[in-house]
């Protein structure tokens, strides 16, 4: 088994890019699947760095207040996934299609 990795640099916010110094509160892993799905996010790869303040928690486009920014990552880490698996293995173990 090959671990996807969705975030080559782990220095930049996936999100808006910004380096891990310019933010306060620094980067802040987040699992694209969380709930019963953080330790198969875990598992795969399937996390990325955000700026904790601005688009992890409480930014307009954060990723715990937008849906659509949820939405995204989701579907970037489902492209990862099925570019090392198949699209079968990602419906069997995540049970829903976000592309």
């Amino acid at each position: 088994m090959s671990k996807s990795v969705m975030q080559a640099d782990w220095d930049i916010c996936y999100l808006c890019g910004r380096n891990r110094v310019a933010d306060p509160c620094g980067l802040e892993e987040h699992h694209a699947f969380g709930g019963a799905n953080r330790k198969l996010s875990e598992k795969y790869g399937l996390k990325v760095h955000i700026c904790g303040e601005r688009c992890h928690r409480n930014g307009a486009d954060a990723v715990h207040r937008n849906r659509k920014t949820d939405l995204a990552i989701k579907a970037a880490a489902q492209m990862v996934f099925e570019s090392e698996h198949s699209h079968e293995e990602f419906m069997r173990l995540f049970g829903k299609n976000y592309i």
